[in-house]
């Protein structure tokens, strides 16, 4: 058998969901880790996971988190199952039952979603109003003026509330319809083609191009991958900065995981979307 690889003490915090790595070196400078019953104040400590780790008294170690990045195709429900439906997204990924969708796209809507079986990041990724941001292409219907573009930069009033502002650019106009790139920090149902329906552009096509710091480059439609350790971490870090937007707020509860019981894979409600509405292209 070989041996227990070391690591610092920083990143096996990170691989116990203790939050990003940055997060976990403030935690250690704290003095609230021990290792092997002695306080460690220094995150570059090596540890393996023979090694006694605790946070607060409390024993953590690192658990088997996944990150996919899939680039959903058209006509794959972004859910884990869905009967009306002829696929789902976790079908793309090997294991994927294991997995959950961070937020939802609708079936005819493509592009990024991350799958995870990280509860806790994955709940905070989803707040409704302060979630990360997400880049939309959409092909939309008719000639885009500057008072359109200028609306939805400012915020559209939909039937459940004003949204709030969007970064918006024209990218392509030909004869009948044009090419418009928005970014949006909420996460409400059928976003994005209501605010464009709402100033007289149906939406035609819409594609998700950018979550937080994750890009579609290089990623086919329904292909998937793995995410950096960078990534990751990256993601972590939004997931802090949504929690001290909403500091105060009740998060609700994390996530269910799914890897956590075989039987949670195959039974009980599966759209677990935290603050989340529902699809949000």
């Amino acid at each position: 058998m070989s041996p227990a690889k070391p690591m610092n003490l920083a990143v096996f915090l990170a691989r116990a969901g203790l939050g990003s790595r940055r997060a976990c070196d403030e935690l250690i400078r704290e003095g609230v880790v021990t290792v092997n019953d002695e306080v460690v104040e220094f995150p570059r400590q090596k540890v393996t996971v023979d090694d006694v780790v605790a946070v607060r008294g409390e024993p953590v170690s690192p658990r088997g988190l996944r990150y996919l990045l899939v680039n959903k195709p058209k006509g794959v429900a972004s859910t884990r199952r869905d009967p009306h439906a002829d696929k789902v997204i976790v079908d793309l990924v090997p294991r994927g039952r294991e997995l959950f969708p961070v937020g939802r796209l609708d079936v005819d809507t493509t592009g990024l979603i991350v799958l995870t079986n990280d509860g806790v990041l994955a709940n905070r990724l989803m707040h409704p109003r302060y979630g990360v941001p997400k880049t939309y292409v959409a092909r939309v219907r008719g000639k885009v003026s500057r008072r359109a573009l200028a609306t939805l930069r400012q915020g559209v009033d939909l039937e459940d509330g004003m949204t709030a502002p969007a970064d918006v650019r024209l990218r392509k106009q030909s004869a009948k319809t044009a090419l418009v790139e928005i970014t949006l920090h909420e996460g409400r149902k059928r976003q994005v083609r209501r605010m464009f329906r709402s100033v007289g552009l149906p939406v035609e096509d819409l594609s998700r191009r950018r979550y937080g710091p994750l890009t579609d480059k290089g990623l086919e439609p329904g292909g998937h991958r793995e995410l950096t350790a960078d990534e990751v971490d990256a993601l972590r870090r939004a997931g802090e900065q949504v929690a001290d937007e909403v500091s105060g707020e009740d998060e609700g509860q994390p996530l269910p995981l799914a890897a956590e019981s075989p039987s949670d894979a195959n039974s009980g409600p599966d759209e677990a979307t935290g603050g989340s509405s529902g699809p949000e292209g």
